[in-house]
Formats: C-alpha cells, sequence, structure tokens
C-alpha cells in the first residue's frame, strides 16, 4: 500500500498537494511518466520513504528531500513548473496497484474529518493538563497528554493511525468504566448480603432541618 499516487484521465500521477490553499476543491500533482529518468527515481524514493508515507502532504516531505542533482526536489519541480493544478474530483488515489481507487475529494473529506477530531482532542488535553498553571512541569505533563492522545511525538503524523488511536482509546475507556460498574454493584450486593442493616438508601435531597435553641 502506497500514499500520494493514483490517476487523472486515465494518467499515472503523484500527489504532490491534496489540497491547494484557498482552493480545496484544487490538487497539485505530477505526471511521474513525462519527467526525467533521474527525478522520477528521486520523487519515487521520496514516496515510499517513512517521512513520505507519513506527511499529511507528499509536497512536506520533499520539501526536505535533496535530489540527486543537489537541489531541493519540491523547489525544483516548482522551478520547472511540472506540477499541474487539477480539480480533486477529477483524481482516484490508488493505493494498492490493481484494486479500485477512491475520489481524491472523498478521501480528502474523511482525513480532515479525522484529523479536525484528533487536533480538538490534543486541544482537550492540553487545556486540562496546564489548567491554572504555567510552570514548566504542567506545560510537560500537557506535552505528555498530547502524545498520549496523538499516539507520538513526531511532527508528522499519519492522519489514519491518529484516528485509530483516538478510537481504541475511547473503546479502552468504556471497557475500564463498565467494568469499574458491574464491580461497584456486585461489592454493594456483597456487603448487603452479609449485613443488610449496611444496606445503601439513597440519601434525600434538601436543607437539613433547623435545630431550635432554647433561650
Amino acid at each position: 500500500m502506497i500514499n500520494h499516487v493514483g490517476t487523472h484521465n486515465n494518467k499515472k500521477v503523484v500527489v504532490v498537494f491534496r489540497e491547494v490553499p484557498g482552493e480545496d476543491h484544487m490538487a497539485l500533482v505530477l505526471y511521474p511518466d513525462t519527467l526525467p529518468s533521474v527525478v522520477h527515481d528521486d520523487i519515487m524514493k521520496c514516496i515510499e520513504s517513512d517521512i513520505g508515507q507519513q506527511a499529511k502532504h507528499l509536497g512536506d516531505a520533499m520539501h526536505r528531500v535533496v535530489g540527486s542533482n543537489g537541489q531541493n526536489l519540491l523547489q525544483m519541480i516548482h522551478n520547472e513548473r511540472w506540477m499541474k493544478k487539477v480539480r480533486t474530483q477529477d483524481v482516484v488515489l490508488v493505493p494498492v496497484p490493481g484494486q479500485e481507487g477512491a475520489r481524491l475529494d472523498e478521501i480528502n473529506k474523511i482525513i480532515n474529518a479525522q484529523l479536525e477530531g484528533a487536533e480538538a482532542a490534543a486541544r482537550m488535553a492540553e487545556i486540562d493538563a496546564t489548567a491554572g498553571f504555567a510552570d514548566p512541569d504542567k506545560t510537560a505533563a500537557a506535552k505528555e497528554a498530547v502524545e498520549a492522545i496523538t499516539g507520538s511525538n513526531s511532527d508528522v503524523l499519519n492522519d489514519v493511525d491518529l484516528a485509530a488511536g483516538l478510537m481504541d482509546q475511547a473503546a479502552k475507556m468504556q471497557a475500564e468504566i463498565e467494568t469499574l460498574t458491574s464491580e461497584v454493584a456486585r461489592l454493594k450486593k456483597e456487603a448487603s448480603s452479609l449485613d443488610p442493616s449496611l444496606k445503601l438508601t439513597p440519601k434525600k435531597r434538601g436543607r437539613p432541618k433547623k435545630v431550635k435553641t432554647v433561650a
């Protein structure tokens, strides 16, 4: 399975940026078969690398790579005007060769929704960890809380793994709650069977009665 590759009008493409700033319906792509062989090989190495596969946009990874000619890979393809702007609805991502892919505009909606949820959870964790404090220890605690939610302290996160980690954490928390609730009910029942006088009854709400004082 390889990210960032697909087709556009039945031609192979590499998706450099899934969205164009201010134009979410457009993407920037390359046609690898039209590139010089050396550039083609450099781009494929970048795509297949860990940093390339984990990048939200391939362009972010290309910006950190130097090509065989000594130039920054992203800057080079920009200078040569090899990137083309196309509609996301016309691009089909095909991560597994020979299998059906999915339209880029639909993939973008899913990824953006997942990323939005992950960022919101991370922000809540940081706010909770730093509430009322500004000391270094509390700031470190905030960072740990964010990393616990995102599952990584890397600057580059895989969106699908990020969402899966959040769902897994939620499922574990739910299971723990159910286990604790069941244990509380069992202990109450066992206590009542041993000594009926310990049977717990709901406390009446309201203000306590006033105590009259004798003058």
